[in-house]
């Protein structure tokens, strides 16, 4: 891997956080297929772009906690430390993650004095999930089973909401799941959102901290897509789909749709 040109002269302190991120960016596998020369010319060009103060709050904003851990080990001298920080995230293996006051923070035990700011991960955290079956059950409710977590958090309780999203009126209906440590499981019944086309989503909550992500795209790829259609009552039949991005979704049709509750209010407040 070539050295980038902008480290082969030093540099001032009005670098900006676009140059950051391309330097940075290298602090990969390519770093480790380096020889030790070529990674110590890349680490020492690397500090000089980061100047004697490292990190502005500006750049730590903008760039991801991985990002702003290499800043801190190269400022640092902390080579053995950076070496192992990128094997870990190459082979997989990302650090776990404490939540204090409803932040959370990335956990490396051979890391010490990294500032909060730099651990910080929380607009980094989202679910992991899983659809593992999907069908109807007993009439006119939906079964859905699968797996919901935060990523990076270790926890053996996790609150898991299925919800049901409007496409166009972006109406609501949230059901909460059974869940314990192997996955969830949960009922919804079609007849209480009404009529619309209802896109499935599934919210994670443990330790203080939720996070929400459309579901089903993740699933074993021999689970049939093909629609399942169910009468729900006269004049109103549903059907259980995939969408064309992967997605979960249930299409109900016939039947009053449901008012949205912005629209009630402003007839109330009319009369």
């Amino acid at each position: 891997m070539p050295i980038p040109p902008d480290l082969e002269t030093p540099v001032t302190s009005d670098c900006t956080i676009s140059v950051l991120r391309d330097v940075l960016r290298v602090y990969d596998h390519r770093f480790l297929d380096l020889d030790r020369p070529q990674r110590d010319r890349l680490v020492e060009g690397t500090r000089r772009v980061l100047g004697d103060e490292g990190l502005s709050d500006a750049a730590r904003a903008a760039l991801p906690a991985s990002y702003r851990l290499r800043a801190f080990c190269i400022q640092n001298g902390l080579r053995e430390e950076l070496e192992r920080l990128i094997h870990d995230e190459v082979t997989g293996s990302p650090a776990g993650a404490v939540v204090v006051g409803g932040r959370v923070y990335a956990l490396y035990p051979y890391l010490r004095g990294v500032p909060r700011q730099d651990a910080d991960i929380t607009a980094e955290i989202g679910v992991e999930h899983r659809l593992d079956a999907v069908g109807w059950h007993e009439g006119t409710s939906v079964r859905v089973r699968g797996l919901a977590r935060l990523q990076r958090i270790e926890t053996h309780r996790t609150a898991v909401d299925v919800i049901l999203r409007e496409r166009t009126t972006r109406a609501e209906h949230r059901v909460a799941a059974r869940a314990d440590p192997d996955g969830f499981e949960a009922l919804v019944d079609m007849t209480a959102p009404g009529p619309g086309r209802w896109d499935l989503h599934v919210a994670a909550t443990a330790l203080g901290v939720s996070r929400e992500s459309r579901f089903g795209k993740v699933r074993d790829p021999a689970m049939p897509e093909d629609p399942r259609k169910r009468r729900l009552g006269p004049g109103t039949e549903a059907a259980i789909y995939f969408t064309k991005g992967g997605y979960l979704a249930v299409l109900v049709k016939g039947g009053a749709r449901p008012v949205p509750l912005r629209a009630r209010i402003r007839r109330r407040l009319a009369r």
